[in-house]
């Protein structure tokens, strides 16, 4: 079976918001790798106890599922004039099937034998007289001929997967070991490593890091980036403004008490509640293992305490039917944007990407002078790494640009609610009436319109945004 990338996303989603491994039936290769990585106890305990070691496991794994699912396409590619053949041996005429069924068989004996494609049987079945012809069989041998080709590829996946099996796992071991340590003696705050580790497609490395960090630092600086990255992103209502929801669990009873009204004994992975024995299993080398597993199926002996004892409760609320929308970044990347307002629109960029990832948004760049550069921000990480390197020049025309955001707006469902966002010094002049006229109607439709103006120019614009933040700042001097 052949899963699509959304799947294994779901599966990685699953795991981190719950700490079990999403079960499907699914024997798939890449499936059952990723299984024995996230349920090794030592990845487990790092990555399911720690935010950020659970971000680069995260992204770890999803820059190599997306590698190995780009080298199975190139393999069901190559397949494709075969598959084609596949399916038209049922429609070969009578005289075909009967001069051409053994050639076929032996070709297929000698590809696909070795997974499981039974020539002796075909053999067999069309030597007999007046069986060339039957319908059945000719469809159950394409349907075998498409099992082993499954097999086939899945051998190759299988093959694939070990060949970069090493190479991974240290990675992974690397990253987890690493990175901490890194964060903690740089006294590196949370915020800034999401955002910057966002940038590097799971790859570690301290001098990118360092490189990008110090866009994100510009934020510190200039606080409006994040007043801008909050509004952007505004919620869709799907069903309704409100929907009823039963709110079940427990209603603990808290006294003041400190850890003295023990209850009792349980069972349980609360570190803060351990008994001796258990501290003991912690501490001693050769029964560590005992008590990693213990923590991970929630078996460890803890303490019970009063203020910990809970009712049962059940009310009724309403909460909002929200969707998270997806936000449309038109960035100005004409001369005049050379300096700082370039490296303020990278950084705001940085911040709008962190924000997509963690909230699983779409996020689509139009970089823009004369000519237009649409990048998917999430899906084309190494095109956006690329584009950072690249200097601003040109003159500016908002044209093209627009057209490429009307037409996203009006793309499908998705965007309907998109929050657009231009990143300029609105040197800009003013585009035809038809299209300003397209823009205040996206504006009646729901689309909101946001700006992050670099410097202090007239701005012609105001009118047709719904908020603009601005920037100044002072150019360094030249002698």
């Amino acid at each position: 079976m052949r899963h699509e990338q959304s799947f294994y996303t779901e599966v990685l989603d699953h795991y981190f918001a719950t700490g079990e491994f999403l079960e499907t039936g699914s024997s798939e290769p890449l499936y059952t790798y990723l299984r024995s990585i996230l349920e090794n106890p030592i990845i487990k305990v790092q990555a399911l106890s720690d935010e950020v070691c659970a971000r680069v496991l995260y992204d770890t794994l999803s820059q190599f599922i997306l590698q190995n699912l780009e080298r199975e396409k190139y393999n069901y590619q190559r397949k494709q004039s075969e598959e084609k053949s596949r399916q038209l041996i049922t429609q070969w005429t009578h005289d075909r099937k009967r001069d051409g069924w053994q050639a076929l068989v032996e070709e297929l004996d000698c590809q696909y034998g070795r997974y499981g494609f039974n020539a002796p049987f075909y053999r067999q079945a069309f030597g007999k007289e007046g069986q060339t012809d039957d319908d059945i069989l000719w469809e159950k041998l394409a349907e075998d001929w498409k099992e082993a080709i499954q097999r086939q590829l899945n051998e190759k996946k299988e093959t694939e997967i070990e060949n970069y099996r090493d190479s991974l796992e240290r990675r992974i071991s690397s990253n987890l070991q690493n990175i901490p340590s890194y964060l903690q003696r740089n006294r590196i705050e949370k915020d800034e490593f999401m955002q910057a580790w966002g940038m590097m497609n799971g790859l570690w490395n301290t001098s990118d890091f360092e490189r990008i960090r110090k866009i994100v630092r510009i934020q510190k600086d200039f606080p409006q980036i994040a007043e801008v990255a909050d509004a952007m992103g505004r919620t869709a209502h799907d069903d309704g403004k409100e929907r009823i929801h039963i709110t079940e669990g427990n209603d603990s009873k808290l006294e003041h008490a400190s850890q003295c009204d023990i209850a009792g004994i349980t069972i349980s992975n609360d570190l803060n509640s351990l008994l001796p024995i258990e501290i003991a299993y912690c501490s001693d080398k050769e029964l560590e293992k005992i008590f990693l597993n213990r923590f991970l199926t929630q078996k460890l002996q803890t303490f019970r305490y009063q203020s910990e004892i809970t009712q049962p409760a059940r009310r009724l609320q309403t909460r909002p039917a929200q969707r998270k929308g997806p936000m449309i970044v038109c960035l100005d990347t004409s001369g005049s944007m050379t300096g700082v307002p370039e490296r303020v629109a990278h950084s705001t960029l940085i911040r709008l990407l962190e924000i997509a990832d963690r909230q699983k948004r779409d996020c689509f760049l139009i970089a823009f002078s004369v000519s237009i550069q649409p990048i998917d921000v999430r899906k084309e990480r190494a095109n956006l790494l690329s584009f950072f390197s690249r200097t601003a020049c040109g003159d500016t025309d908002a044209s093209r640009m627009m057209k490429k955001t009307f037409e996203l707006l009006q793309s499908g469902k998705s965007y309907q609610n998109a929050d657009v966002l231009w990143i300029s010094d609105f040197r800009i002049p003013l585009s035809s009436p038809a299209l300003l006229h397209q823009l205040q109607e996206a504006r009646q439709n729901g689309t909101r319109f946001y700006g992050l103006q670099t410097g202090i120019a007239e701005n012609e614009w105001q009118p047709y945004f719904d908020r603009i933040w601005r920037i100044g700042y002072n150019s360094p001097r030249r002698y």
